[in-house]
């Protein structure tokens, strides 16, 4: 047994006692959560530091990981989703997989220990079912014309079996409002409510986006005349793409990714519903050059998670560079970032009874990480 303390332990969701020590197995399973005054000062180790649960990576697409510094900064996201289909038409398999092994390294490395993951594919499955990283595999679904739905919902299912038989965690999840039909969300939304499983999906991530729905000229015309799609039946509902789709969400918990044109008027939309916000500014400013309003979500803390997005979108997949991000550019506390970094991450993917929170009977990772200046530093894994 170890027992384990440091110049601050944050539980989760809160700072403890500065007394308070950790009984710490040699596996990483917490047996207890006692203080100074019952342990012998000479079996105490003490840390410089902050003591940490293991970080939750909310929204990550690891298949994409072969597309590292292969995919122009700045270009917008429609530009950025033509540099997707091309560089993923000419990707061989084996390169795709050996990248996706070594995002998983890069996670675990940066003290990530559970990740909700995108798919479209099964690319990912093998490096899941030998990975010491809880992953649940979101399995996402495409088809704006209301005729695909029941066809693309019927191959995500075929997707999501194959996962499951490898004893794997997973669900299905619309790609984005400018991607996915109503009828195919709803679709999604019964399957998940019926089998209690998250959701997730790209959410105002683009000033396009919102004008696509507004009926303005946008990007996402020149996208779809590349992929050589006739959205000529389409009509926009003029409002903003949240106020579009929310109400076929259903009641699962789900998870609504970037955020970065959301108003007081979509937050609002939100109140009463079970969703959770998770902001991925890497890869806002890798994409569009913007960050979200964090400001306007000061009140939304604790429903807010982080991601790192995939290493198409972002320089790297660390939870720690999000946070800063977060930290530069909003009033956040630092108390509130570290909570969506764990607790709230976990709770996302409903997995907050063995992820997220310092509690005995645990194994949910430990990090030790310094801050200064209203930043974080990763120091090591514990």
């Amino acid at each position: 047994m170890n027992f384990i303390k440091a110049d601050r332990i944050f539980d989760g969701e809160r700072f403890l006692e500065s007394d308070a020590v950790l009984a710490v197995a040699a596996a990483g399973e917490i047996k207890e959560i006692t203080d100074t005054g019952k342990i012998d000062p000479l079996k105490i180790q003490t840390l410089k530091g902050v003591i940490t649960p293991g970080f939750v990576n909310a929204h990550c697409h690891t298949e994409l990981s072969h597309l590292k510094n292969k995919i122009s900064q700045k270009t917008g996201l429609p530009g950025f989703g033509k540099q997707i289909i091309f560089q993923r038409a000419s990707s061989a398999i084996d390169a795709i997989k050996e990248q996706i092994a070594t995002a998983d390294k890069e996670m675990r490395d940066k003290g990530i220990v559970a990740v909700g993951d995108i798919c479209n594919t099964w690319d990912s499955f093998e490096m899941k079912s030998n990975s010491s990283l809880y992953y649940h595999s979101f399995i996402e679904l495409l088809g704006l014309h209301p005729d695909r739905a029941e066809t693309m919902f019927d191959a995500g299912l075929v997707l999501l079996k194959k996962l499951q038989e490898l004893g794997l965690a997973g669900s299905l999840a619309p790609h984005a409002p400018y991607s996915t039909s109503l009828k195919l969300i709803s679709a999604i939304s019964n399957y998940n409510v019926a089998y209690h499983l998250p959701s997730s999906i790209h959410s105002q991530e683009s000033e396009d986006e919102t004008r696509f729905f507004k009926g303005i000229t946008n990007g996402f015309h020149d996208l779809y005349q590349f992929l050589q799609m006739d959205i000529s039946w389409f009509v926009p509902p003029v409002t903003s793409s949240l106020e579009y789709f929310i109400e076929a969400l259903g009641s699962q918990k789900t998870i609504l990714v970037h955020n970065t044109c959301s108003d007081t008027r979509d937050i609002n939309l939100t109140k009463g519903k079970n969703i959770l916000w998770c902001f991925c500014p890497g890869a806002n400013l890798y994409i569009e050059d913007r960050l979200p309003d964090f400001n306007l979500f000061l009140h939304e803390s604790e429903r807010i998670c982080l991601g790192t997005d995939s290493l198409a979108s972002n320089t790297g997949l660390s939870i720690i560079n999000e946070a800063n991000l977060v930290l530069k550019n909003s009033s956040f506390s630092t108390e509130q970032v570290l909570k969506m970094m764990t607790l709230n991450g976990a709770k996302a993917l409903c997995i907050e009874d063995n992820y997220g929170k310092l509690s005995a009977g645990k194994k949910m990772g430990l990090n030790l990480i310094d801050i200064d200046d209203n930043q974080f530093k990763l120091i090591k894994t514990l």
